[in-house]
């Protein structure tokens, strides 16, 4: 039986930090195509097929977003009600396959007991969390797909997911 946890505001406010992302891709995706789509179909199919059409982008968007809460308000649970184990630093590997902007997904190897456990991201945020070599992280059997570092209640969490950087560009 797991034991009841007390969350207070600056641990839940850490955890929100953890798992909130940028502005998500999905609802950029769905604005930059659904709405002229829907001019279009105004412009071609008529006022009741436009609506629909808008109808259809805001479900979208509800859904993005209530994905994103879900995910959030599942790591307060694993949190409150989840078992604390430790969790040894493995390794982190590349794969390749899988890019975003030419950047390889990092598959971060944890190992907790006898299980290998797999965290798979393009965050740094979440590389530096688990980078640590051992400390305890929380589970729930309710969401095996959480897992929940302690690093992130005693060390910085940066705000934005990746720090502004400047490029310079010299041609000789």
């Amino acid at each position: 039986m797991s034991t009841l946890r007390l969350l207070s505001d600056e641990q839940s406010n850490r955890i929100k930090l953890f798992y909130k992302t940028g502005f998500p891709i999905g609802i950029i995706f769905i604005l930059a195509f659904g709405i002229p789509l829907s001019i279009v179909t105004l412009a071609f199919a008529g006022i009741i097929a436009s609506i629909a059409m808008l109808i259809l982008i805001t479900c979208g968007i509800y859904l993005i977003v209530k994905k994103r809460n879900q995910k959030i308000s599942h790591a307060l649970e694993v949190y409150q009600y989840g078992t604390e184990e430790e969790i040894y630093f493995d390794s982190i590997e590349l794969n390749y396959n899988y890019q975003v902007n030419g950047r390889p997904q990092q598959i971060i190897n944890i190992r907790c007991g006898n299980e290998l456990i797999q965290v798979k991201t393009f965050s740094d945020k979440v590389c530096n969390a688990f980078r640590l070599p051992s400390q305890k992280a929380y589970f729930y059997e309710q969401y095996p797909e959480i897992v929940l570092p302690s690093s992130i209640f005693y060390t910085t969490i940066n705000d934005k997911q990746n720090p502004s950087q400047k490029t310079r560009s010299i041609n000789i």
